[in-house]
């Protein structure tokens, strides 16, 4: 039997990540195409629908630019993931109305109060959360009273990776955790909520059906066949949200499982049996074994560490004798002592998720002396995204069985990772695949018959290649840092507030 092949393309908040995995384990070939986001005024986060497809083609074109004629017609599966609550809003001819607002854009941080002090109960009752800026709802009715034309004009509303999926199959759907991430789903009853959308002046049947994340949703049409050099037909599979799908991807499959990602944003998720009803917290369906995650995060993680490189050492960057500038800051951070030497930071750098849900807070760097040169605020910010996380994770229904796994960007750094293993106090384990993107080829693997379920694709699949164990010394010293680092939001909270006021 001839080697087939499935891809697997993950659209994240700053780049696409296409995968290639054949018959065999193997990851044949992968490939990354960025694309920009738009910040109009403070606390906007947009991107256009129309450079997701573009990075999408460039980046199946580039993993199969090897392929033989033969080897093209051995692809038997193609699945997309991305990030929830990111509604498309679509005309009657199916064009995009508008620019999306991203899952991080914190502009209805007005309208998610008022919804919550108005029909807060409503909300819940149905959807298990609270609103904030984060949902899709909010995001809507921010345009009710903002874009009220845009919303008249809508004809169907698709999310993220239904959108990409579309507009490869001509297939309308979603899965199952997607609506769950609009705010707009009964999760009880299992259907669009006419409820909750009428807060928004729209109908339950411009809203998608609901299909398993293996479920096939069409095939690969003629004419995005002929612009990607491959042969129709090729079936599309439904695939789920960026979140669910590396988490299951790195492995998690069973009650207690729990992983933490540091990538744009930064994520700590724990399975269980029960979906748990802390507001302060998400939980989703899990596609595996009938499980619930829990999720909670910081908004700005390994892009608080972007964001300090670019403004801090573009010297560096334009250096074009460093190859790689954050393996040589990883060089100096190492150097630095354990908690910066009394420098903190606070990576509120738009606003705050998980456990505070707050729009308005501010960052900031907190202890600096004469002493203190860049490399201690570089290893600070390592630390504070540690601290969120921590803060974030506090609030989850118990504690992970096991290890945790480490995924995202973040968790290719080695001294990030220690960090993290000693401010959460457990083992830290390296999986070889960490990537959404890997999370969907195996959904595409399943759905086209190699795995008889998910659990067993990803069993067969990955493996963990590093084991890091926490310090007790340097796990107690960053306890009584973070408890600084509470404090510190505790007293600054209201200055924050002062500054937006004074902004706006």
């Amino acid at each position: 039997m001839s080697t087939q092949y499935v891809l697997g393309i993950d659209h994240g908040s700053g780049s696409c990540k296409t995968t290639c995995l054949d018959s065999n384990g193997n990851i044949i070939s992968e490939a990354s195409v960025s694309y920009p986001s738009y910040y109009k005024h403070a606390r906007w986060v947009e991107q256009k629908p129309e450079e997701w497809i573009d990075a999408a083609i460039k980046g199946i074109r580039e993993v199969i630019k090897e392929f033989s004629p033969k080897q093209k017609k051995e692809i038997k599966g193609i699945s997309f993931t991305a990030p929830a609550h990111v509604g498309v809003l679509l005309g009657k001819d199916m064009n995009v109305l508008r620019d999306v607002i991203m899952w991080n854009d914190q502009r209805s941080g007005k309208e998610a109060t008022k919804l919550k002090k108005e029909y807060g109960s409503l909300i819940y009752k149905q959807t298990n959360h609270y609103p904030t800026p984060t949902w899709t709802l909010p995001h809507l009715y921010w345009l009710k009273k903002h874009e009220p034309n845009v919303l008249k004009q809508v004809h169907k509303v698709l999310f993220e990776k239904d959108y990409v999926r579309y507009r490869f199959s001509g297939e309308l759907g979603t899965d199952l955790i997607e609506a769950e991430g609009s705010m707009l789903f009964d999760i009880y009853e299992g259907k669009w909520s006419q409820e909750l959308l009428d807060l928004v002046g729209l109908d339950a049947s411009i809203f998608p059906s609901i299909y398993e994340a293996t479920a096939q949703a069409g095939s690969l049409t003629k004419e995005m066949a002929d612009i990607l050099g491959l042969p129709s037909g090729i079936p599309i599979i439904m695939g789920t949200t960026d979140t669910a799908a590396e988490v299951y991807g790195s492995g998690a499959t069973e009650e207690g499982d729990a992983v933490v990602k540091l990538a744009t944003a930064g994520n700590f998720s724990l399975l269980s049996k029960e979906r748990h009803t802390n507001q302060n917290l998400t939980s989703y369906s899990f596609p595996t074994n009938g499980l619930k995650y829990q999720n909670s995060g910081t908004n700005f993680a390994a892009s608080s560490y972007r964001w300090f490189t670019e403004t801090f050492f573009s010297d560096w960057l334009e250096n074009p004798d460093i190859k790689n500038v954050y393996m040589e800051l990883d060089r100096e951070v190492e150097k630095i002592k354990v908690g910066s030497e009394g420098l903190l930071f606070q990576p509120y750098l738009n606003g705050e998720r998980s456990p505070h849900w707050d729009p308005y807070l501010r960052a900031s760097f907190f202890g600096m002396t004469a002493r203190h040169n860049r490399f201690h605020f570089a290893r600070s910010v390592l630390e504070g995204v540690g601290y969120s996380l921590k803060d974030a994770s506090s609030e989850l229904p118990g504690t992970p069985s096991k290890s945790v796994k480490i995924l995202g960007g973040g968790g290719k750094s080695e001294v990030w990772s220690e960090i993290l293993a000693n401010i959460l106090d457990v083992t830290i384990e390296v999986p070889k695949h960490k990537d959404a993107a890997f999370g969907a080829c195996l959904i595409a693997a399943t759905a086209v018959g190699w795995y008889s379920n998910l659990t067993e694709a990803v069993k067969v699949n990955q493996i963990v290649t590093t084991h890091i164990e926490p310090n007790i010394e340097t796990v107690q010293l960053y306890k009584s840092l973070f408890s600084i680092y509470k404090d510190l939001h505790t007293q600054t909270k209201a200055l924050s507030y002062r500054l937006n006021e004074l902004e706006e």
